[in-house]
């Protein structure tokens, strides 16, 4: 075995050391990466049934004739509202934002806030903000007339896509779920928006 000299021997440990932090990172970023896929795959299979669920409340309603007069829609729309409430009579926060969904989710608005287009995000959310004094609840009713926020497309293209009759809202610092047809909150996840 040959001597080395002490500067071969440092750049030896310098790129140990740089080859051990490299394979930490990519480590941890797979690990995040597994998290990330696990809690939207979880996300998505919640939402399914979900969507599953407004389907069948919809089909156990009778069905509007495209003349309708708007007592009636209004009348139909309530009685979808009282179906879903009666099917997820148990439903609570976190039902389908779990954690894991939660932290994905979360990650992914971290991001975008951090990223070359925050401001016109941040821009989008604040000229949308809502009135305030209405308290987010599972299987509450979205008050016809309160302003949302939608969610910006930027953010929307990082959060897992959604069924037709599910749509991401934003109020204040809270990210909605919300039954489109009955306007009925699902699920949310509070303080994630910046």
């Amino acid at each position: 075995m040959t001597k080395q000299s002490p500067v071969t021997m440092k750049f030896l440990m310098a790129l140990l050391v740089i080859a051990g932090t490299f394979a930490a990172q990519r480590a941890l970023s797979s690990a995040q990466e597994a998290s990330g896929t696990a809690g939207f795959k979880d996300f998505h299979d919640r939402i399914e049934k979900y969507e599953k669920l407004h389907k069948n409340a919809e089909k156990s309603l009778p069905s509007l004739k495209k003349k309708s007069n708007p007592q009636l829609i209004a009348a139909q729309q309530q009685a979808l509202v009282d179906k879903i409430r009666e099917l997820r009579s148990d439903a609570r926060r976190g039902d389908i934002f779990t954690p894991v969904v939660t932290e994905s989710i979360t990650r992914e608005i971290k991001a975008v806030f951090a990223g070359a287009d925050a401001h016109r995000v941040q821009n989008t959310i604040q000229a949308g903000n809502p009135l305030e004094g209405f308290k987010v609840e599972v299987n509450q009713r979205y008050p016809d007339g309160l302003p949302f926020t939608t969610v910006p497309p930027t953010l929307l293209q990082k959060l897992p896509r959604l069924p037709d009759e599910v749509t991401y809202r934003i109020l204040g610092s809270t990210l909605l779920l919300v039954d489109r047809k009955a306007n009925l909150i699902i699920d949310y996840m509070p303080n994630v928006i910046p």
